[in-house]
């Protein structure tokens, strides 16, 4: 009988050790946590009780004290504590006037010797991972998401140091990279040390494991050292981003601009003193120049100052950009835009190669030093220039683009890194204030028109802007080029090319009356 009493005894004590916690409870007086079956999981004369079924970590309160409470009904963190805080699947700790932090096992994974703590989880965008980030403090003022003010800042993700409590300002720069920022200057943390030391007047967040960096005036593009320790740094301007000719003036191995409209430029009435023009005008790639480029970026830039009514100032030619060339560009767009909080206006036009990202079919602009067999790490992706530009504060943008995207050249040869096919890319949308005008849609070619020395797009719409004095409207002017180029293209080249316009969602109704 004896024996049969202690097996009972044992099997009823296994059974409570073997219960687990799935909910809290409340019935009269008691306040506890209970099992699947609604029995009692440890103590139930909490005052108060709450479980976290996401992190099997229950919140119970009692005397004044908050304590953590495991699956089991196991107190891991209690009155020795002067606060306990469950906060976002982590538990927070407060002793002797300092904060850290630790898990449901017991293990304090951030000391305690924290000002100041908060928890919060986020999913990283391109693999969906619920990432669980701690911000810690000392003498910091939390002032906002992605802008921290204050002493010494640091971050804990996933309950492993990333970045030491030692920076004055941070921000997260994609994947586990924090940039941090020390004495004024900004570099990348991760994995608890830094991976690019402070040193920089801007950085940017990595994207494609890129990211833009910016010192002295001068615009580089590094690769994430997480993935790649060789050769970080990929590309930069050859000259400080402030400068109004990046690179040049470039050679053009093609005769000089002489047709009509290149000649009698009229000089319009209207002055738009606030608005800017950035023009990239390629020319001298490497393996695959395209012919005319640089006619066209520098009778564009003329017809802005005289006839468009620009002042010089505001015009920014870039000649033979190579990747940083572009950044730089786009930088000082930004810098403008700033300047001006709404009253500005952009037009952007780039003649040269565009190439495609055959897996993804989309649409990249190709720097003179770009690489068009690495296009997505070495070119500039048409989403990433409309993206950059819908952030700004800007009137109205317009992007001219003398470019094909398909993989072939003005003469209709294919690239070299082409595969011999054109390929047909998506359209990306524009966002914001912004018109996109393209010399040609989908798979298909923007030739040059020969005898008049530019390419077939550029010619039409600088015919236009010479015939109206630059007092047009973007429907009348899109009318007249997409007219004259698709009938000069098969009359001339045997070849469909149809330039297309692609409004914002946000102008869809009312582009047409916009003048320039």
């Amino acid at each position: 009988m004896r024996n049969i009493i202690m097996i009972l005894t044992l099997l009823l004590s296994t059974q409570s050790m073997m219960a687990q916690i799935v909910d809290s409870k409340s019935v009269g007086d008691q306040n506890g946590f209970v099992d699947s079956k609604g029995k009692w999981v440890g103590s139930n004369d909490y005052w108060y009780t709450s479980w976290w079924s996401d992190y099997d970590i229950g919140e119970a309160f009692k005397d004044g004290k908050t304590y953590a409470i495991d699956k089991k009904g196991k107190i891991v963190y209690g009155a020795e504590y002067e606060e306990v805080s469950i906060s976002i699947g982590t538990i927070l700790l407060k002793n002797k006037g300092k904060w850290g932090a630790g898990d449901i096992k017991g293990h304090i994974y951030a000391p305690i010797k924290y000002d100041y703590v908060s928890a919060s989880s986020y999913k990283r965008s391109n693999s969906g991972k619920e990432i669980f980030e701690l911000l810690v403090s000392n003498g910091g003022h939390y002032n906002g998401r992605n802008y921290l003010d204050g002493k010494s800042w640091g971050v804990y993700i996933n309950q492993t140091l990333c970045v030491p409590c030692e920076y004055d300002t941070l921000k997260e720069a994609g994947d586990g990279i924090y940039a941090v920022r020390k004495n004024g200057k900004w570099g990348y943390c991760a994995n608890g040390k830094e991976i690019v030391p402070p040193q920089y007047d801007a950085v940017t967040g990595f994207v494609n494991d890129v990211a833009t960096v910016r010192k002295d005036g001068e615009v580089k593009l590094i690769k994430n050292l997480l993935k790649d320790e060789s050769n970080v740094l990929i590309a930069e301007s050859s000259n400080p981003s402030n400068k109004k000719k990046v690179s040049g003036p470039a050679v053009s191995r093609y005769p000089a601009p002489n047709s009509d409209v290149d000649k009698n430029i009229p000089t319009g009435n209207q002055k738009n003193e606030n608005t800017f023009a950035f023009i990239i005008a390629n020319e001298n790639y490497p393996d695959a120049p395209v012919p005319y480029s640089l006619n066209d970026g520098r009778i564009f830039k003329e017809y802005c100052q005289k006839t468009l009514g620009l002042p010089e100032k505001n015009i920014n030619l870039y000649e033979d950009a190579t990747f940083g060339t572009i950044i730089g560009a786009v930088e000082k767009m930004k810098s403008i835009a700033d300047a001006y909080d709404g009253d500005a206006s952009v037009i952007f036009y780039y003649a040269g190669h565009g190439f495609p990202d055959e897996k993804n079919s989309t649409a990249y602009l190709l720097p003179i030093d770009g690489n068009a067999s690495d296009i997505t790490t070495t070119g500039y992706s048409l989403a990433k220039l409309y993206g950059e530009i819908s952030k700004l504060k800007l009137k109205k943008t317009l992007v001219l683009l003398d470019a094909c995207f398909s993989g072939a050249k003005r003469e209709d040869k294919m690239l070299a890194s082409s595969r011999g096919v054109a390929i047909k890319v998506k359209d990306e949308a524009p966002q914001g204030n912004m018109v996109v005008f393209s010399a040609a849609e989908g798979d298909e070619t923007a030739h040059q028109l020969e005898e008049k020395g530019h390419g077939l797009f550029t010619y039409y719409l600088l015919k236009e802007l010479q015939q109206t004095d630059g007092n047009v409207s973007l429907g009348d002017m899109t009318d007249f080029v997409t007219k004259q180029v698709k009938r000069q293209s098969v009359v001339i080249n045997n070849k469909k090319q149809t330039p297309t316009v692609i409004p914002s969602s946000t102008l869809a109704e009312s582009w047409r009356s916009i003048k320039l």
